[in-house]
């Protein structure tokens, strides 16, 4: 029996032979593993395949999240226009895996061609319950075979498991060998007084950036490269570390207005050179290197940048002042320097940056963030002043620049303030689809769809952004989060260990290890947890209460562990205050005490500015989902708290429910 090359059903086309997705005429961006995954589950439909076994079929066995495989599953429901809560193709099994189910009719007296050429035949190539009448009617299914089929992806209903592991492996390969990737080092600053740092730093971030546009391109984000600043690893350890097969490294020497700037793209694996240049320039012409580099290294691994458009849609500037004050600016931001000299700083930077450049957009934006870092550190009238023009700053944007994506971010907070939750989400997900997958183009997407309990879809987006920051530790944290509020707390506990070894603070990941322990959910015994409790304890003064430190005593006597949320939870004093409640909310959850975390969330709503008045950000949302181990989620008073901050009305409105969540008749739902 020959294996389809090709499957055609409503407007969709899967091109097994030219590994290409097809959706109404138009190809699907879909990266190689997710087509794997694709072809193992179509070339079986209705076949449940386990998450195991798709993640031994396509990964082969390496030392992976199984997170991964989430992600590809919501990059296939993306591309076949699938709505993952109400699936069509396309079902999560649960406990099991995923099971690729197709419309109920597929073609009668499907033409074929054999493997050695020899005509046309009748051949069934589905089960035999299955209908063979060809008609190119939506809903129907079309296997048209050709000779060659066989010899590419050669998946059919019939073969065994370890030949279709085989065929999927071999176009996961192939596939992956055909997409580059590369990972931009950050460039040395070799200038006599070592003062230019800043625009190393800046040069690499633009090259980056400009790069990431490239969806042939798998391109390492900012803070994964940074992270072997300075260093002099062995080239494949670098490049292994990132999962790259390339390395962009160079130097940037200043004198003046002169500047000598040197790039050499490089194999990871052995070093050796694939392309190198040289510039030796003024400062004006900076811009032009930046396009010069990107475009070389594009050229060299024979993909297409097309940078004028890059540079037009970005927000950026040509004025070199503005320039190097917006390089200034961020180098602070990324050092994490948030003190009141350094944000003092950074306002006189951005305030000279729109009088030299009133048209860059970033610059604006810089602007408006500086103005509200400075307000957050003063009180009083001042304060009130800052913030107006912080806000006449982010009108500024709206008005110059309406189509950029810092604009698009803006007026998506705004229509979620207003309570136009769909018109917000679906602007922010343009926004998050309208470049790489940075924190800054992503995340109100994906607190927006946490706020109203898309889970899984969360998940999913967040693991994308991950994907091109390996070595961020603040995506590890937000994903750990992510992973327990799904439920999934095995992801969770690979994702700790994992982001052990990342730079940074590990208080966040040991405070959700913490309750994942008294949970019961992660391995370890009293001596772990009690570990875990002394490192709150000493990291953050928010844990140094009498409290935390009462809850620590008893950490073997359930009740008596208990009894110590309770009184915190009623005695403002003992918690020391309410920007604690969370921690007791927490506590109560993964005690398994339904109505205590009930009132704990409660009480930690009720403290947050908007609550009452209906205007929570979506960022403040995400209490609701992070409280996963009681029976909380079906609870009366958590119900009436997502009727009362509106995501009922949202779930209603759209008929899109949160995760586990779903109406009950007209008048009542059910979460679990």
């Amino acid at each position: 029996m020959p294996a389809p090359a090709r499957l055609a059903f409503d407007d969709v086309v899967v091109d097994f032979t030219g590994q290409r997705l097809l959706r109404g005429g138009v190809e699907q961006a879909l990266e190689p593993k997710a087509f794997a995954v694709l072809a193992l589950l179509a070339g079986s439909p209705g076949r449940v395949f386990g998450r195991d076994e798709l993640l031994d079929a396509v990964w082969g066995h390496q030392h992976v999240s199984p997170g991964v495989l989430s992600r590809s599953i919501n990059l296939l429901r993306q591309a076949l226009g699938e709505d993952a809560h109400h699936p069509r193709l396309l079902h999560t099994v649960h406990g099991v895996g995923y099971r690729f189910d197709p419309p109920p009719l597929a073609m009668a007296g499907a033409e074929t061609t054999t493997v050695d050429g020899s005509g046309p035949g009748r051949q069934p190539v589905a089960s035999p319950a299955v209908s063979t009448d060809r008609q190119p009617d939506r809903g129907r299914w079309l296997w048209p075979a050709t000779a060659g089929a066989a010899l590419l992806v050669a998946i059919a209903i019939a073969w065994p498991r370890q030949g279709e592991i085989e065929a999927v492996q071999a176009i996961t390969a192939a596939s992956v060998e055909a997409r580059p990737s590369v990972a931009v080092l950050p460039f040395a600053d070799l200038s006599r007084t070592r003062d230019q740092e800043y625009l190393a730093d800046g040069l690499t971030e633009e090259i980056i950036n400009q790069l990431a546009q490239l969806p042939a391109l798998r391109v390492v984000g900012r803070t994964s490269s940074f992270s072997f600043k300075g260093e002099s690893d062995d080239l494949r350890e670098i490049g292994h570390a990132l999962g790259v097969a390339h390395l962009l490294k160079g130097s940037v020497r200043r004198d003046g207005d002169q500047l000598r700037i040197t790039a050499q793209l490089v194999r990871a694996d052995d070093g050796s050179h694939v392309w190198s240049r040289t510039y030796a320039r003024e400062l004006r012409d900076v811009f032009a290197i930046q396009d010069e580099i990107a475009s070389g290294v594009a050229t060299a691994l024979s993909v297409k940048l097309d940078v004028v458009a890059f540079n037009r849609g970005q927000g950026g500037t040509t004025h070199v002042g503005a320039y190097e004050r917006l390089l200034r600016w961020r180098s602070t931001v990324m050092r994490e320097h948030f003190d009141f000299q350094h944000d003092r700083e950074r306002l006189q930077l951005a305030r000279e940056m729109v009088a030299l450049d009133p048209q860059c957009v970033l610059c604006w934006d810089a602007l408006a963030r500086s103005l509200d870092a400075m307000a957050g550190e003063i009180g009083g009238s001042q304060q009130a002043k800052l913030r107006s023009e912080a806000t006449h700053a982010r009108e500024h944007i709206a008005r110059i620049a309406p189509d950029s994506w810092v604009a698009k971010r803006y007026r998506s907070r705004g229509l979620w303030q207003n309570g136009k939750w769909a018109q917000a989400m679906a602007l922010a997900k343009q926004t998050a689809d309208s470049g790489p997958p940075t924190m800054e183009r992503t995340w109100d997407y994906s607190y927006m769809i946490f706020a109203v309990g898309y889970l899984d879809e969360n998940v999913a987006l967040v693991e994308r952004v991950r994907a091109s920051e390996p070595l961020a530790l603040y995506l590890s944290r937000d994903l750990q989060f992510d992973y327990i509020a799904a439920r999934r707390f095995a992801d969770a506990e690979a994702e700790y260990l994992r982001g052990r070894s990342l730079e940074g603070s590990q208080l966040v990941p040991d405070y959700i290890a913490f309750y994942r322990q008294l949970a019961g959910k992660r391995p370890g015994g009293l001596s772990e947890l009690r570990e875990l409790h002394r490192r709150l304890l000493r990291g953050d003064a928010r844990y140094d209460t009498p409290a935390f430190r009462d809850l620590g005593k008893v950490l073997d006597d359930r009740r008596a562990m208990l009894d110590v949320t309770r009184k915190a939870l009623a005695d403002h004093a003992y918690r020391h205050g309410d920007e604690t409640v969370g921690i007791w909310a927490a506590a109560a959850d993964a005690l398994g005490d339904a109505d205590l975390a009930a009132l704990g969330l409660r009480k930690e709503l009720e403290h947050m500015p908007g609550f009452r008045e209906g205007t929570l950000t979506h960022f403040d949302y995400n209490v609701f989902w992070i409280l996963p181990y009681s029976d909380v989620r079906s609870h009366p008073e958590f119900k009436r708290l997502l009727v009362e901050t509106g995501v009922v009305g949202y779930w209603r409105e759209t008929g899109q429910w949160g995760d586990g969540c779903g109406p009950l008749g007209t008048a009542d739902f059910h979460c679990e």
